[in-house]
């Protein structure tokens, strides 16, 4: 008797664990799914609402750094510009799409990978403000890239957090923790991109600390997106807690699936989709009501 009782003590004791090991296991799932891939669905049948300008957001064939470019009717925005290596394929993705004017040109934060692809843009190309989120000597990568662009004569603004940003009806709100003692990749400005009932979580390179710091105070619209852009490219797998505020249906990675193996398995265990940049431009649209999400040859 005591044997059974003792049993059924154990038993009552791992229930909890096993519990909490199978909701780790992935992610929860929205009743109803918001983002259609046609990627991995190419016959998936969808319908925007008519009338309703869409918000569509472009990541170019590159890897290993970051470039997006945002458009919403005749405004476009691009977030960060690729290394100076790579930045001449984000130049010719805005060429193909008819790019010819920036309203916005934002960087996330001063490493080669994401601001120095930004002295490479034309100089034909009108753009309305260059936006940072770090001091202006923060680094050379900043002073050197302030310097090309005070030479166009582009007007240089700076948020924080918490700052907003519009792009036609497009709501954008920074989310940064600037501590000193951060990392830059730590320190490096999200932002949670807005249309309709519809959130993009542009994580920049925000690891383990900045994303510790949010899961304990998020802004207070919270961290929960519909897609995630990976943080850092998917180097590192994101923390369990952070990616279960944010409960995405799906994640934009900026490199190669192959160079990732631990994030593309710990996504696989989570039941998270991956897109990566390679092969060919990642093309999210939406009407505010639902993301449709294929790859296109500009």
């Amino acid at each position: 008797m005591k044997h059974l009782l003792a049993l059924l003590l154990a038993a009552l004791l791992l229930m909890p664990l096993c519990a909490l090991a199978q909701e780790e296991t992935a992610l929860a799932q929205p009743a109803e799914s918001h983002v259609i891939n046609l990627i991995e669905n190419p016959d998936a049948e969808y319908a925007f609402q008519e009338g309703v300008t869409l918000l569509e957001v472009y990541f170019p064939e590159i890897f290993g750094c970051d470039a997006c470019i945002l458009r919403f009717g005749e405004e476009t925005m691009l977030i960060d510009a690729a290394t100076v290596g790579q930045a001449p394929i984000v130049m010719e993705t805005m060429e193909k799409l008819g790019v010819d004017h920036l309203n916005i040109a934002f960087n996330t934060h001063p490493h080669d990978d994401h601001i120095m692809g930004f002295q490479s843009l034309p100089e034909d190309m009108p753009v309305d403000k260059f936006v940072i989120a770090f001091p202006e000597d923060e680094n050379r990568q900043m002073r050197s890239t302030l310097k090309v662009i005070r030479q166009r004569e582009i007007p240089i603004e700076r948020v924080k957090n918490g700052s907003e940003m519009m792009l036609g009806d497009v709501r954008m709100v920074v989310m940064q923790k600037d501590f000193t003692s951060y990392t830059v990749n730590n320190r490096s400005a999200a932002l949670m991109v807005f249309y309709g009932d519809r959130r993009l979580l542009m994580a920049a390179d925000i690891e383990t600390h900045a994303q510790g710091s949010l899961n304990k105070k998020p802004p207070e619209f919270g961290l929960k997106a519909d897609i995630l852009k990976y943080p850092h490219h998917g180097v590192a797998k994101v923390g369990w807690k952070f990616l279960g505020n944010v409960q995405p249906e799906l994640a934009i990675v900026t490199s190669k699936l192959v160079s990732i193996k631990e994030t593309v398995a710990d996504s696989e265990k989570r039941g998270l989709p991956l897109v990566s940049t390679v092969p060919g431009v990642v093309r999210l649209r939406t009407d505010g009501v639902i993301w449709v999400v294929d790859r296109i040859t500009p």
